[in-house]
């Protein structure tokens, strides 16, 4: 399909750009490899806007001289939302007694980065503007950090060195740390290889081990994706019962396989209002999810969205509003950023479903030489609405000259593009080069308009330039297409639990069965290896 290669997810080089962006990108890996193993991680997900490594305070600093000092090993700012990472490779000694050498891992892997990253977030809450990416302290993070009072924080401990003696502990397995939210603080140092709460009365610290944090950010890996991830999973840790799972990959099939429409959770719907005391989640979630049918299907037809997490770094790398912006209409880094936060907020699924309806457009383009234009969005988010717009070149335009032409039309239909889609605060365009062109090269778009408060005035306006261009016909209509993340999953599950609703409700005793499987679980998560 010409140079915009859907199918492939390969885009072509941008006309225009002279190959440096706006932003002052992070250029820093790690200082060691499982630093740069997390920094990996963290650009895949969050892309290299919103990804930082090596970053340094000036608290040891006076009039520029002095010694910085080190921050947290990789940051993430995105929003309002600040994730800080501490990563701790201790090795395990496995010559020392169990007990000795569990507690000396735990202190130095745990309880270390629970130390590190309560200070990192002290940091920031005070002095959000001395986080600085180099150690000289000259060049700030290209993205604020959000005021103290918005923010929201993320701790996440990553601790490697444990998995092969917790293997051996537990008889075999992945060898991933077991999640027990009764053991609480200094608890910890009497249940070998397991966590739960590490800092009670300190803000939450998420502990991953290098198994489980390859398959969180494997499977959530996206800012949203990964974001709500850690809200959930806090809440679901924190909410008062007791719950018990084999490792961080256990949870994370759970959170994958509950969810519907509305959203992902740990347990069935209605099932977190049952006053269950002990959740117990087995060794038999993970494995069983990556073999189901489903769950591949998902994965083949997740793989043409990472196009959307191209494009987004494009626009990060090469992008520069001052090559298309109509006059009157410069912008900021800040506003850019803010933009492209929004597109990249955007959930795997959501991207999929966004690539989805980019490549129906192009298509559609391809059957003849003339415009084609595509308004997207969700009966779930009618907030956020997309705009489509593939635009021919005219033969006797110069490639400058297309790209205004082609951007003043994606502004008027983004523009009034809320009289299609009454329901959309924000509107995003993106224009492409038409399929059928006959040069080389190729370039990308993208416009955001917001209506916080849309009145009369700006209705009558919007109609009016409507009419005067002839854009969105009244026969245009916005169209609602159902879709699951998981082919044929959900309606399975949905089914399987109304079934599970009309037994329940002769259930006996169901704490003292629970308690049951708590005991048994306990005993098969904690036992030691038989010498």
């Amino acid at each position: 399909m010409s140079d915009f290669d859907i199918e492939g997810m390969a885009l072509p080089d941008q006309q225009g750009a002279g190959g440096a962006g706006i932003f002052d990108i992070s250029d820093a890996d790690g200082v060691n490899e499982s630093e740069r193993l997390l920094m990996k991680l963290c650009r895949s997900s969050f892309l290299s806007l919103w990804s930082y490594a090596n970053l340094h305070t000036d608290q040891d600093m006076r009039d520029g001289k002095g010694s910085a000092k080190e921050f947290a090993d990789v940051l993430v700012v995105f929003g309002n939302d600040v994730v800080i990472f501490s990563d701790k490779h201790v090795v395990f000694q496995d010559d020392k007694l169990l007990e000795v050498a569990w507690k000396r891992w735990y202190k130095r892997a745990v309880d270390a980065s629970a130390a590190q990253l309560h200070g990192a977030k002290g940091w920031v809450t005070r002095f959000p503007n001395r986080v600085f990416q180099d150690s000289k302290c000259l060049r700030p993070l290209s993205v604020a950090l959000p005021a103290p009072e918005q923010a929201r924080f993320h701790l996440v401990a990553v601790t490697r060195g444990s998995r092969e003696a917790c293997a051996r502990y537990f008889g075999g397995g992945s060898g991933t740390l077991v999640i027990k939210t009764d053991v609480v603080g200094a608890d910890h140092g009497d249940t070998p290889f397991t966590v739960g709460i590490v800092s009670p009365g300190k803000a939450f610290v998420h502990v991953l081990d290098e198994f489980s944090l390859e398959v969180v950010m494997g499977e959530m890996d996206t800012a949203r994706d990964f974001i709500d991830y850690l809200i959930d999973r806090e809440a679901f840790l924190t909410a008062g019962h007791i719950v018990m799972a084999a490792g961080e990959e256990q949870l994370v099939s759970a959170y994958l396989t509950n969810g519907d429409e509305d959203g992902r959770r740990f347990l069935p719907k209605g099932a977190e209002s049952t006053g269950q005391e002990v959740i117990v989640i087995d060794d038999t979630h993970y494995d069983g999810l990556l073999a189901r049918p489903e769950y591949i299907a998902k994965r083949e037809q997740d793989a043409p969205s990472y196009l959307w997490d191209k494009l987004i770094e494009r626009f990060i790398r090469i992008g520069d509003p001052a090559l298309v912006a109509p006059a009157g209409h410069a912008q900021s880094a800040a506003e850019t950023e803010e933009g492209l936060r929004i597109i990249a907020g955007e959930s795997r699924f959501r991207r999929r479903l966004l690539v989805d309806t980019l490549r129906e457009t192009i298509e559609r383009a391809a059957l003849s030489d003339g415009r084609a234009v595509r308004l997207f969005s969700t009966k779930q988010e009618p907030e956020i609405a997309y705009v489509f717009v593939i635009a021919p070149k005219l033969d006797d335009e110069d490639y400058a000259e297309y790209r205004r032409h082609r951007m003043a039309v994606l502004h008027a239909y983004t523009t009034c593009a809320k009289l299609k889609h009454a329901a959309g605060v924000t509107f995003l365009g993106l224009a492409f080069d038409h399929p059928n062109k006959k040069y080389e090269g190729a370039s990308e778009d993208f416009f955001v308009v917001s209506y916080p408060n849309f009145t009369d005035e700006i209705r009558e306006e919007l109609e009016r330039r409507r009419l005067d261009l002839g854009i969105w016909s009244d026969k245009a209509k916005t169209r609602y297409e159902p879709a699951d993340e998981y082919p044929l999953f959900m309606e399975q599950m949905r089914t399987s639990l109304n079934n599970l609703e009309a037994v329940g409700k002769s259930h006996v005793d169901k704490t003292k069965r629970n308690r049951a499987k708590a005991a048994k679980a306990s005993r098969r998560i904690n036992r030691k290896k038989r010498k």
